[in-house]
């Protein structure tokens, strides 16, 4: 949502928003887009779209056609535990793709060592943080919190899916003791699941299911963590530590993936492979009240992409594929 909105606001595209169902925009996207919001074609419609370029922003093309692609692949790691043929369906996407977007060097590496695409056909473009993100004032905080049944400061935070690759045992594992002693609760986005109660027993309730989470109230959750915790084994890029570092949040990061490209020096690392060592690196955030408040004012300083860059980042590309440098 945040793309288009930022592609609408550029002078020198047009977009036609092609959607797989028949549901139309909210409200306040057409608002932000402008009228007409969009026009939306259906699979009979797609072969006649007059277009420079086709984009398939999520993995997908689902197009067949004249015009030259983009594909945009978030994160290849998904593409690891595929079954073979699931693997060649998007090998036959890339391959009739004119261009890859990925979102960072790391992505990069993996789109070219899985499915040998040519280093010459990937571009590199980060998302950028939520334009409401940054740190949010104390009543808001309050408010969101209270709304949680959580305690400003006295929570850990994790946000994200918890399949295999996001550490469970990790997530769970390196706050058991700390929760007790340090009088905090874990913070988990989604609901509470069957195959996670081994892991959930030993914290004696100290975990808290927030559940779906509304947009707006995310920067006020990350504000009032005292930590951040996404222990992953890989992520392509790792959106939550870009968020929490724009709102002030100290974060303790898996020292793998996109992780350290994507958080510099702003961060605490730990191996996700020992459960003991993101113990320690979370222990240190959250009994160092200096070292989080160093790593609060290095992720505030980090430079920040708009999506308005974003934007013109993939206009770039799109011109790229369309043969219109300019």
């Amino acid at each position: 949502n945040e793309l288009l909105c930022a592609l609408a606001g550029l002078e020198e595209v047009e977009f036609f928003l092609f959607c797989r169902r028949t549901r139309r925009p909210t409200a306040e996207l057409s608002a932000r887009w402008g009228s007409p919001p969009c026009s939306t074609f259906y699979r009979r419609r797609r072969l006649g779209v007059a277009a420079d370029v086709w984009h398939g922003p999520a993995n997908r093309l689902l197009y067949r056609g004249p015009l030259p692609c983009v594909l945009t692949l978030h994160d290849v790691a998904p593409q690891m535990g595929y079954a073979r043929d699931r693997r060649r369906q998007l090998g036959r996407e890339i391959s009739r793709s004119a261009l890859v977007i990925t979102p960072s060097r790391h992505s990069a590496r993996g789109i070219v060592e899985v499915f040998g695409l040519p280093e010459e056909k990937l571009w590199v473009v980060a998302p950028a943080p939520p334009a409401a993100g940054g740190p949010r004032p104390p009543a808001e905080v309050a408010e969101v919190c209270a709304r949680h049944g959580l305690r400003p400061g006295r929570y850990i935070l994790h946000l994200g899916s918890r399949v295999w690759r996001k550490n469970p045992r990790a997530i769970f594992g390196a706050p058991r003791g700390l929760l007790q002693e340090l009088d905090l609760e874990l913070a988990v986005s989604g609901e509470p699941r069957p195959d996670e109660e081994e892991l959930t027993a030993p914290l004696g309730g100290r975990v808290r299911h927030l559940g779906y989470l509304a947009d707006e109230e995310v920067p006020a959750l990350y504000t009032g963590a005292a930590a951040l915790l996404f222990p992953s084994f890989e992520e392509g890029y790792g959106l939550p530590a870009v968020e929490a570092q724009a709102c002030g949040c100290p974060a303790v990061l898996a020292r793998a993936g996109a992780l350290p490209e994507v958080a510099g020096d702003a961060a605490s690392y730990c191996d996700p492979e020992s459960v003991e060592d993101v113990r320690r690196a979370l222990r240190r955030v959250l009994e160092d009240a200096s070292y989080a408040d160093e790593l609060r004012r290095r992720g505030l300083a980090r430079p920040r992409r708009s999506w308005a860059d974003v934007a013109r980042d993939h206009l770039q590309v799109y011109r790229e594929a369309a043969g219109l440098r300019r």
